[in-house]
Formats: structure tokens, C-alpha cells, sequence
């Protein structure tokens, strides 16, 4: 059977040449975890172009984690000629909106975080049939990869140092979630470590239908100010599947909000055995950089460095790809095999 994935436009064609390279090894390392080993082919139909590969018929599994494709519109299987279409996008878990509301300067695309998503799920020795995976950004900012997350029906947790970020991202789930009429309960925690306040944690427990609520059958999102290494002082154990962030391009982020000034190199080296050791074993970790900033080969290094093994093949590797003046970013992935 041979099928045709049409790709999602996006309004710079500069950028949508680019996202064509990222499609294609996204739905390499998809077709892969779905044990399914095919060729992938760019095709031009119309003057748009297209993904292709031949498989034998996709079972439901495979056109799950199809439907998950961030870059994906729809998915046609071709038979004389014909083109019919069998998968579009799969439901969002709250509503398709829910990352795309919130607009500031500096926000990671939408899209781009749920490709980094997929790429970390595919690597991991996890699946979505294991139950609800969580996913850890340390560097949240006002929180897109955790509401991509949830939108998967994962639980999240988003961590960053600008409490200002957090605060916001905090306020916007709560009017969210209240004007939507989602069933929800929230809390704050506070953490302690050495007998002093680490972290005052902000928990939503939340279910799509009042009668998932009652029969606790919920999804969580846990956000709080902290530094990037500062996971470690209020996890004792692995708190997460997978690890995603979209690394600053070029921001200084240090402990304490801010009172000592780190490279990213520094902050990165502090930060990965942290973050390691909040995955749990099969996990798998997802990075975004401007490698105008940090040297792809030194982000890898320092992930095999942490005792992680780095992702290699055509779902993880030329990743790099322009994204505006002084920015081309790539994306690395690793896997906790112990």
C-alpha cells in the first residue's frame, strides 16, 4: 500500500521549505516505533510537496502514532491513481487552542514542540498504550510544551526561572480551563529542601468530562519557579518519561532567579545530570539549541557525558534548519538506558 501524507502549510515559505527535512525524519522515527520500515520519499503533486512510503496496510497502533505527526494534515492511501484519505490529526485531549492562545515574543512554535515531543516518544522505550507519560520541561517559559503535552493526554511538568513566565503560564491554564468548563482542582505546595521553601508548586488535576473527574480518571500539570538545576533539590526520584526543551538562544540563566549569571554551556553542564536523573529508566530527552550558540557535537557530548545514549539514524539526525536572522537550531535526542 502506498501512502501520501499531506503537510501542514505555515505562512513562511522560507521556514515551510525547511520544515519538510524535520516532517520527513519525524515521520521516519514514527513509521520506526511503529515497526514499520519504509522508505520515506518527497514527492511534488500539484506544485505542493508531499511525503511518501510504501507499508503494508497501518493497524490502528501505527495510525495512532501516524495521526500524531505535528506536521501532518492528512494521510491518503493511493490505490490506481485515487487518493483516499484515511488519517488527519488525532483529537486533541482539552482542545486544539490550548497552545496556541497564549502569544508572546520568544514563544517556541507549536508545532516545532510537539515534533520534539514525538521524536522523544520514539526514542524512549515507552508508548502511549503504557498510560499517561510525563513529560518535564525544565525551561518552560509560559509553558507551550507542557499544553502540547497535555493536549496527548500526558501529564506535565513545566519548571523556569523567570517566576514571572510561570506566573503567567499558571493564571492563563486557570482562565482556560474555567472558561472551557473543564472539571478541575488546583492546589499550591510548597516544597522545602535543607528547611527552607525551594519551590511553590502550582497543581491542576483535570479531566475532560465530569465523569472522568469523579472516577478519577485525571491528568496533571505541575509549574513552578525554579532554576534549571534546581529540579534536583525537591525530585528524589524520577518524576518523568521524557524530557523536552527548547533550549534559550542565547538568554543567561543562573540559580536563584537569576543572582549568578550562567553561559548556557555552564547552565547546560549543571543542568543535564539533573534533568537525567529525573527520567526514569527507558526515558528519553529532547533539546532544541541555536547552534549559533551552543555546538551541536558539544550538546551531544555532554548528553553521552550524562550517561545518556544519543538517538542516531533518519529520525534524529540533519535536524539543523534555519529559523530566522542568527538562529539555525537543531535538535538533539538521547535515550536513559540504565
Amino acid at each position: 500500500m502506498k501512502y501520501c501524507a499531506l503537510l501542514r502549510p505555515h505562512a513562511n515559505s522560507r521556514y515551510q521549505a525547511e520544515t519538510l527535512k524535520l516532517a520527513r525524519a519525524e515521520l521516519y522515527a514514527l513509521l520506526e516505533k511503529g515497526g514499520c520500515a519504509a522508505e520515506v520519499a518527497v514527492e511534488s503533486r500539484a506544485g505542493v510537496d508531499w511525503l511518501a512510503f510504501e507499508a503494508p496496510r497501518l493497524d490502528e497502533r501505527q495510525a495512532r502514532l501516524i495521526g500524531a505527526a505535528a506536521h501532518l494534515y492528512v494521510l491518503f492511501e493511493e490505490e490506481n491513481g485515487a487518493l483516499r484519505p484515511t488519517t488527519g490529526q488525532n483529537p486533541a485531549y482539552l482542545g486544539d487552542d490550548l497552545p496556541l492562545v497564549l502569544k508572546y515574543k520568544g514563544k517556541t512554535n507549536e508545532t516545532f514542540t510537539s515534533f520534539m515531543l514525538n521524536l522523544a516518544l520514539c526514542a524512549s522505550d515507552y508508548d502511549e498504550t503504557d498510560g499517561p507519560l510525563a513529560v518535564l520541561d525544565p525551561m518552560c517559559g509560559r509553558g507551550t510544551t507542557a499544553f502540547a503535552a497535555l493536549n496527548r493526554g500526558w501529564n506535565a511538568l513545566g519548571f523556569d526561572v523567570d517566576a514571572g513566565a510561570v506566573d503567567e503560564a499558571v493564571k492563563y491554564f486557570k482562565r482556560y480551563l474555567e472558561y472551557h468548563r473543564v472539571k478541575h482542582a488546583y492546589v499550591q505546595k510548597s516544597m522545602t529542601a535543607g528547611g527552607k521553601q525551594a519551590a511553590m508548586l502550582n497543581v491542576f488535576e483535570f479531566a475532560p468530562t465530569p465523569e472522568q473527574f469523579r472516577a478519577k480518571d485525571t491528568r496533571s500539570l505541575t509549574m513552578a519557579a525554579l532554576s534549571a538545576a534546581g529540579l534536583g533539590r525537591i525530585y528524589r526520584k524520577p518524576c518523568c518519561h521524557l524530557v523536552v526543551a527548547d533550549l534559550p538562544y542565547g538568554v543567561q540563566h543562573g540559580p536563584g532567579g537569576g543572582k549568578k549569571s550562567l553561559s548556557l554551556e555552564d547552565m547546560l553542564y549543571d543542568a543535564l545530570p539533573v534533568w537525567v536523573d529525573a527520567m526514569r529508566t527507558g526515558g528519553a530527552m529532547a533539546l532544541s539549541f541555536n547552534v549559533n550558540t551552543l555546538r551541536p557535537e558539544m550538546v551531544r557530548g555532554m548528553m553521552a557525558e550524562a550517561g545518556l545514549d544519543v538517538a542516531e539514524g533518519a529520525g534524529y539526525d540533519g535536524l539543523a534548519h534555519w529559523v530566522e536572522q542568527a538562529i539555525t537550531r537543531d535538535v538533539a535526542v538521547a535515550v536513559k538506558r540504565f
